[in-house]
């Protein structure tokens, strides 16, 4: 079983005007079900990093850009950060595989970006293993190294997908618009 959390964190989501409109007015949340998602399906959020967010909105969208802020519980959080529940991920990997084994059937692989295998498996285990999970967070490390020879890349962060936003979500609003030239 999960541990439950009442640790609430600010997480920023990149998304259209539109969207955010919807999700800051409605609070129509659309979950991403991409079988691609890194930490399988849900809404994504940067943990405190609304530079990143920015970032990657403007990438997406361009001028049609926008952030929203959130307050997020985590609640029941399958948190990769730590090693507490690594060993049940890699054993519900190992049962995926014999599955599909058994089936003649190969598994998703993760290429890039498109992490297929991930999605699968945290899906599996956020499905299967913890139902009761509403949040996943996990950290990335992506983008080039910030000086010669570092550990330290240029675009990592604390990822958390919340599976279940209408308890884990506790407030939604705008984003303060952070300039290109203040990231």
């Amino acid at each position: 079983m999960l541990a439950n959390s009442n640790r609430v964190v600010t997480g920023y989501h990149g998304t259209s005007v539109q969207g955010a409109a919807a999700i800051v007015h409605d609070a129509d949340f659309q979950l991403s079900q991409n079988d691609y998602d890194w930490i399988g399906h849900g809404l994504y959020f940067w943990e405190h990093a609304p530079y990143r967010a920015w970032e990657w909105a403007r990438q997406k969208y361009v001028t049609d850009a926008a952030v929203v802020e959130a307050e997020i519980e985590l609640g029941h959080c399958l948190d990769l950060t730590d090693i507490r529940y690594t060993r049940a991920v890699r054993l519900a990997f190992d049962g995926l595989r014999e599955a599909y084994a058994a089936r003649s059937m190969a598994l998703p692989v993760n290429r890039g970006k498109a992490r297929r295998l991930d999605c699968l498996v945290i899906n599996y285990v956020a499905e299967y293993v913890f139902p009761e999970c509403e949040t996943v967070r996990a950290p990335f490390l992506e983008g080039l190294p910030i000086l010669e020879g570092s550990g330290i890349l240029s675009s990592s962060r604390i990822q958390i997908v919340v599976r279940k936003p209408r308890g884990a979500i506790k407030s939604v609003r705008l984003a303060r618009k952070v300039e290109e030239e203040e990231a």
